[in-house]
């Protein structure tokens, strides 16, 4: 709330960033765009590959995690404190940071912040979009976006047209433990009132996005579909608890990196996960999810393979 106060009061005082013009970076970046597109699953590891390759030499990955520049949410809540952070208060910022094992920001990454601010509220551009990239340099670098996994049809077939080289990664979870997971942080995030009952979950499941981004088989299928298929990389979440090792070593090589350079001081099985506690799953809630989810995970076990043959076990499918 200060740095947005801020950077209003600049702003007033012509000290701030001009937004009327399009930033450097914009206008005369390096336009070769993402190296590759990470487009879920939602609460299926993305904040751990994130971290993972925040900190691999091989790569330079965006001061913000999800950009959201294709169903066009660019988040300012998360840009523009950051922004006014690491111009008037680095120093402070950057030990926060490392303390939180997070990379430290430079020119570059304020520069960058400014660039995606600038292109709040614009219609996409996939030639801007390609220069927010620009600082990766000979590195690779890459957008992870969870709900990109769920974006209309067209946006899936333009970003494909527009992006013929980027590789699309997808962690893949299994649907009911990923749906509830998804559901308690949203739980905690707005407090609601009775979460564990089936009336609040079944609410939660006609206003909200849960389902789909518990649809994994539909959603492979609508970006291999629309141009993604030769270049596609599926990957589980089960491994991150059982090879993190093994998981980061795949994906890093799949998108072109060197398995063998670690990540800083990270470890393979590094995890943000909040240490909240979680909604207690009722008997009731389980049955109604086997109901709207069993199919799914039944056609997942088939199409996917892998770790998703033992999921529909748990379940008695």
């Amino acid at each position: 709330m200060l740095g947005a106060l801020r950077m209003a009061g600049d702003r007033l005082l012509g000290r701030g960033p001009d937004m009327t013009e399009m930033p450097e970076l914009l206008a005369h970046g390096d336009r070769r765009g993402p190296d590759f597109i990470c487009i879920g699953a939602q609460k299926g590891g993305t904040r751990w590959l994130f971290d993972q390759l925040n900190h691999h030499p091989d790569f330079w990955m965006p001061p913000i995690k999800e950009l959201h520049y294709f169903n066009e949410n660019i988040h300012l809540k998360w840009a523009e404190p950051l922004f006014s952070k690491a111009r008037y208060g680095r120093g402070r910022l950057n030990r926060k940071l490392e303390r939180s094992q997070m990379r430290a920001l430079d020119d570059v990454d304020v520069e960058w912040l400014r660039a995606l601010m600038w292109l709040h509220g614009k219609p996409i551009d996939f030639d801007l979009y390609s220069r927010l990239f620009s600082p990766k340099g000979e590195r690779l670098s890459g957008d992870i976006t969870p709900t990109y996994a769920i974006i209309a049809e067209e946006k899936v077939k333009a970003a494909c047209a527009n992006l013929p080289e980027a590789k699309i990664v997808y962690l893949v979870r299994e649907p009911i433990e990923r749906f509830w997971s998804h559901y308690c942080m949203i739980a905690r995030q707005q407090k609601f009132e009775n979460a564990a009952d089936l009336a609040t979950v079944e609410d939660f499941i006609r206003t909200g996005s849960g389902v789909r981004h518990s649809s994994p088989t539909k959603n492979v299928a609508r970006w291999k579909e629309a141009g993604a298929e030769g270049r596609f990389g599926l990957f589980f979440f089960d491994e991150l608890r059982t090879d993190p090792a093994g998981l980061r070593a795949s994906i890093v090589g799949f998108l072109g990196g060197d398995p063998g350079k670690a990540s800083g001081t990270l470890p393979p099985g590094f995890n943000r996960k909040s240490k909240d506690p979680k909604v207690v799953m009722s008997d009731r809630v389980r049955d109604h999810l086997i109901d709207l989810l069993g199919g799914e995970i039944r056609a997942a076990a088939t199409e996917f393979g892998g770790p998703a043959r033992e999921w529909p076990r748990k379940y008695g499918l």
